[in-house]
Order: C-alpha cells, then structure tokens, then sequence
C-alpha cells in the first residue's frame, strides 16, 4: 500500500472530480505529467505544482496501481481518495506558521508567502528582490496584483 497526497482545486485536477472515499481507474500505463494520476510521496512537494490559493484541497491517497515515479511525483492508474487534510493539518505539515510559508532551495535562495484567512495568497517575495501583492474581494477574486524589486 502506498499513501500520499494530492493537491487539487475544489476537488478537480486535469478535469477529473475526486471524492472523499471514492476510488478512480484508468486504462493503461501511467506517465507523469501525461497520463494518469499525479501524488507526491512528501506533502510539501505538492506545493511545486498547485500553490495555495482560496479553493485548495490537500487530499490524502492511496495508489492501488501501476505507478511511475518522477522526480517527487508519482503518476498512478488506480488512486482511492482516503481523507481530505484539514486547513490546519496542511499548514502544519507544510510548516506555515502565522499564515507564511518560506522555502529555501539548495542554493539557499527563498521565496516567502503570505496568506490572509481566506487563504488567498497576499504576498510574494523572493532572496533576489521580486515581490508581489494581491488584492481579493469578498468572493476571493484577485482584484489587483503589483510586483516590483526591493
């Protein structure tokens, strides 16, 4: 058995709908980032391909086929969908504490989010002087982003 976790939107990734319990097959050979069903082993790492946004779902899976492994994602053509992970189980395991994130890569470069409430992502800013602030209404549309270098 192997576990995992898959990020989405409200539930939907590449146009196909996940729920809670439910398991999804498909026919053939998985091939990451082409074909199949994408989880990362490390929930961090799913953060390199659906950052945090106000209709992000953190779910925790099972993948019960066929699986590829690339990198720190893995396609599968058989996942069951066990549980979604809490707002306040994913900020701890993603290490958000006071509503920032901040990575540091190998190079000891970093990127520091912020997020509101909400879960919108307010603030960007990166070791080499980039940043960006988003502005959101009451339906968590971005109204208005600026970016410059500090």
């Amino acid at each position: 058995m192997k576990i995992g976790y898959k990020a989405t939107y409200n539930y939907i990734c590449r146009g196909c709908i996940f729920e809670i319990g439910k398991t999804r097959e498909l026919k053939g050979t998985p091939i990451p980032c082409k074909y199949g069903f994408h989880y990362c082993v490390k929930p961090k790492d799913v953060l390199n391909y659906y950052p945090i946004r106000n209709c992000f779902r953190l779910l925790e899976i099972e993948d019960l086929g066929d699986s590829i492994v690339k990198n720190d994602k893995t396609a599968t053509n058989k996942i069951r969908i066990i549980r979604e992970i809490s707002k306040e189980e994913y900020y701890q395991l993603f290490g958000i504490v006071n509503n920032e994130l901040t990575f540091v890569d190998e190079f000891d470069g970093w990127v520091k989010y912020e997020f509101d409430e909400r879960n919108n992502q307010i603030y960007c800013e990166t070791s080499n002087g980039l940043w960006e602030k988003r502005t959101y209404d009451e339906y968590n549309i971005c109204l208005k982003r600026e970016s410059g270098r500090k």
